[in-house]
This record gives C-alpha cells, sequence and structure tokens, in this order.
C-alpha cells in the first residue's frame, strides 16, 4: 500500500461514493478549512496500485522553532477495517519521510454499544457508576484485532481521560440510528419526558428557524452565555465563521446548517448541525436562561433529527458523552439527557499515538495536558 496526497475534490468524493464506511466530517477537506491557522492539512490517499481504497485528512501543527510536526488524523483514516494493517505501515513511513515527531489517529471502529433500555436500567441502580460497569449490547471481535495490531506496531492509546473525554475527540458518542425510520417511529422510541416537552415547545409557540451567516453573531451571544453558565471557555465568533464558510461555500447543498429557536421574538436557543453522506451530526449547542421553560433545546434535536430523515440519513449523531453512570457526576446528567430518544451509546476504540521523537512527544504530550 502506499500514500500520496490527493486533491481535495478527489477526497471528498471518495467519502461520498465511499458512504458505506461512515466517514466523520472530521475527514472531510472542509474541516482542514476550518482549522487552517494553527494547522496546516493535506488530503491523503492510501492507494494499492492504481485503486484508492481510503483517504485521511492529515492535520499538521508545527513544533516551535524546528522544522518538526504533530501529525493528527482526527476520527480517521477512512477505510475498510481490513485495510488497516497496510495503511498503518503506509502512515507510519510517510509520517516519518514528511518530519513528524508523533502520528496520532482515531480509527472510527465500535469497540462495545450499549442499548438505551439497558443504559436506562443502569442509570436507575445506585450501585452501577459506569457503563464500564454493566455488559455491553454488542463486543466487537475486530476491535479487539486492530487494538493488537497498532500495539504491535508500535502504537499507544493516547486518551487519559478514563471517562472519554481527553485532549482529542471523544471515546464515547451516542448515536440515534434513523435509517429507515418515520417521525412517528422516531417519536415513539422517545422517552414520556421527551414527547410532553416536544409537545409543550410546540403548543408555547416555539419558533425554529434556519439561520443564516449573519445569524452566527446571535448564536454566539447566546452561546457565550452557555459558557457561563456551564463553565467553559468558548469558542471565538470568527471560528464559526470560518466554520460556516469551510462547509458552506461554493455549494449547492450546504453541508452545515445554524438552526434558530426563538420565542416572544427572542432567540432562546440555536445548534450547528452538520451532515455528510450517510451521517448527521448536532455539534454545538446554546440556550438561553430565558425561555428555558418553554423547552427550546427539545424542539431543536426534533428539529435537526426530521432533518436528517429527509436526508436519508442511517445515524443522528448527538456526539460526545462519558461513561460516568454516576448521578453526583454532571457528565451523567447529559447522558440522560440524550437517552431520552432512545438509540444507543458507543465505545469506540480511542484515538492512538506513535512516538518517533520521544523527547518532543512527550512535551507535547504536556502542553496537551495543561490545556
Amino acid at each position: 500500500m502506499e500514500i500520496r496526497e490527493i486533491a481535495g475534490h478527489e477526497h471528498q468524493a471518495f467519502l461520498i461514493y465511499r458512504s458505506d464506511l461512515d466517514p466523520s466530517f472530521l475527514q472531510s477537506p472542509s474541516w482542514g478549512a476550518v482549522k487552517k491557522g494553527a494547522w496546516a492539512s493535506r488530503s491523503l490517499g492510501f492507494f494499492e496500485g492504481n485503486e484508492l481504497v481510503g483517504t485521511a485528512l492529515l492535520l499538521a501543527r508545527k513544533a516551535p522553532k524546528i522544522p518538526r510536526y504533530f501529525f493528527y488524523v482526527p476520527e480517521g483514516p477512512t477505510l475498510p477495517i481490513e485495510k488497516y494493517d497496510g495503511a498503518l505501515v503506509a502512515l507510519k513511513k510517510y509520517a516519518k519521510s514528511e518530519g513528524a515527531f508523533a502520528l496520532r489517529i482515531g480509527p472510527m471502529v465500535t469497540r462495545a454499544r450499549w442499548e438505551a433500555d439497558l443504559i436506562k436500567s443502569a442509570l436507575a441502580d445506585e450501585s452501577i457508576t459506569s457503563l464500564n460497569d454493566i455488559t455491553p449490547t454488542f463486543v466487537n471481535p475486530k476491535a479487539h484485532a486492530l487494538e493488537h495490531t497498532l500495539k504491535k506496531l508500535g502504537f499507544v492509546a493516547s486518551n487519559d481521560d478514563a471517562e472519554g473525554f481527553g485532549a482529542g475527540q471523544p471515546r464515547y458518542l451516542y448515536q440515534l440510528p434513523i435509517k429507515d425510520k418515520s417521525r412517528d417511529d422516531l417519536l415513539a422510541g422517545f422517552n414520556q419526558l421527551w414527547r410532553r416537552n416536544i409537545k409543550k415547545s410546540e403548543s408555547e409557540g416555539v419558533q425554529i428557524q434556519i439561520g443564516k451567516r449573519d445569524d452566527l453573531g446571535e448564536f454566539h451571544k447566546v452561546y457565550c452565555e452557555t459558557a457561563s453558565r456551564d463553565n467553559f471557555t468558548p469558542r471565538p465568533l470568527s471560528y464559526f465563521q470560518q466554520m460556516w464558510d469551510a462547509f458552506n461555500t461554493d455549494k449547492a447543498q450546504p453541508d452545515l446548517i445554524l438552526f434558530l429557536a426563538r420565542w416572544n421574538g427572542v432567540l432562546v436557543a440555536a445548534s450547528i448541525y452538520i451532515e455528510l453522506g450517510i451521517h448527521s451530526w448536532y455539534l454545538y449547542g446554546a440556550s438561553s436562561a430565558y425561555g428555558r421553560e418553554v423547552r427550546p433545546s427539545n424542539a431543536l434535536q426534533w428539529a435537526m433529527m426530521q432533518r436528517a430523515l429527509e436526508k436519508q440519513a442511517h445515524i443522528y449523531d448527538l456526539r460526545g458523552i462519558t461513561a460516568t453512570l454516576d448521578k453526583s457526576n454532571p457528565h451523567a446528567g447529559l447522558l440522560q439527557f440524550k437517552v431520552g430518544v432512545g438509540g444507543r451509546a458507543i465505545e469506540l476504540i480511542g484515538e492512538w499515538d506513535y512516538s518517533i521523537n520521544p523527547l518532543l512527544y512527550l512535551a507535547f504530550r504536556a502542553y496537551l495536558n495543561r490545556r
């Protein structure tokens, strides 16, 4: 197997053509445009002869003062699992030849899965404090084989946070399968609280609108209010403008949608949604203290799910959760909110690092941990 750089349009076409591989939006060339500035990006193709069998969006970050780089393939590469052995060898060789001091990858390979009913039962049991305390609904033997291959080739697991939120992408996700389902099918899978909250938002006159680029400023104000309330550092408005331009400019159909929820003429909640192939993602959410009683967040989720149905997506993705089921942990509340729609929790094999220069690699890990 060989690695060659490919054009962005060729990369994007592969992701659409091989939608059966369920590529992440973080592997779209558009994501490279989102990260420009701090990161340089390259579209890589994995070739067997002249056949393109996989792709990778590679992000490169330069070390201070020296021409050495940290290479990162977020939620990728995109290729069949049986091709990983050859691809990993080729990727290591490529990283060394291009001046990388370390390489991080995040294969989107499911290790285990827990269905909603199982999680609900566990949440009701005070003695259970983690998803890992309960037997999964499904365990993927191919994931174990790939982990063995990674270790054999010198990769080590990079996620330092056992709960699943580290410096990179989340290891635990919450997903709602929607293939061949109707609106009524989805509603029937919601718990009573979710259905009641959706009805309340409708009866109270919450209006859901599709926003434009100029509406990002209004979204950002509510997002900053959310950040202050939930104690996280918000991204600047320019980041969301760059994201909009990367995913939507010069495209007949936008890949990024801004959803706005208004009540009494006031923006009370908003969210950013992305779609690629058969997968749709809820990416960012924001809500104001004003109007929380009319449940605009539930209304937004329902609107995004209906959009995903219209686009014939197979998966509606609510993104990151942690493994905790401890009721005293605020992350358990996030899981409880998401499990109300049905669906399932997914554990991926996570992100893996290959160190080429151990000294630079350790310094970089220390920098990420400080962040």
